[in-house]
């Protein structure tokens, strides 16, 4: 009972700590007339996810560094794993993609192709947030921390993608139609992430394979459209 109290005390502690960062860390610069713009804006942004990054590492130290020394002893079968489960989530992320289609609605969920993009400091920092810290901020947080709290596969995969979706949808700010259709496809994606976590018990297969979903996603998807 303990540790269930725990799991879901780091689970509550590390959402309140993205979206208030989220919602908070500007307006609080702001206070202190920090006011930033352009570059300045993307450095600004890429140490708030920074600091969401380390907090939630010290949430969930120890599952981390687990999951990385497993991943590390059972090297080629982690990398054969997250390369099946990335073919896996694209897949299911095409179909989902013309189910929406079908039904006369746009998907509004699309890869961003980082490989022919001009090498500047904007396209860094873009990289960084969106290749290395969403993606590990996303599955510590959703499919470790749902996982930890929930014993069966199908419940975990289902909590965490509907409150990765409702917190998708919020984020947007748009109408309730809108964010609906534009949270469906990541709220799956996150739910399949955490019932391969409880599958493999291993989070560094599941970040792995989430950001080669991010960076090579886009090819698959153009080689079947």
């Amino acid at each position: 009972m303990k540790s269930k109290i725990m799991s879901v005390l780091q689970l509550i502690l590390s959402i309140a700590v993205i979206v208030l960062l989220n919602m908070f860390y500007f307006r609080i610069l702001g206070i202190f007339h920090l006011k930033f713009s352009g570059d300045e804006y993307l450095i600004a942004n890429t140490i708030k996810y920074l600091l969401m990054s380390m907090i939630i590492f010290i949430i969930y130290h120890k599952e981390i560094k687990s999951g990385k020394n497993k991943f590390n002893r059972q090297l080629l079968n982690s990398v054969i794993y997250s390369v099946a489960c990335f073919v896996f989530l694209v897949v299911i992320t095409i179909v989902i993609r013309e189910a929406l289609k079908y039904f006369g609605h746009d998907p509004m969920y699309h890869f961003t192709n980082y490989f022919n993009q001009s090498f500047t400091l904007n396209f860094v920092l873009s990289f960084i947030i969106n290749c290395i810290f969403i993606p590990f901020l996303l599955c510590i947080v959703f499919p470790l921390g749902f996982s930890n709290i929930f014993r069966k596969h199908v419940t975990a995969s289902f909590a965490s993608g509907i409150c990765y979706g409702i917190y998708y949808g919020i984020m947007l700010k748009t109408s309730f139609d809108v964010a609906v259709y534009a949270a469906l496809t990541p709220a799956v994606i996150v739910g399949l992430l955490t019932y391969l976590y409880k599958t493999n018990k291993n989070i560094w297969s599941v970040i792995i394979t989430y950001i080669s979903y991010v960076l090579l996603g886009v090819f698959v998807v153009q080689y079947f459209m």
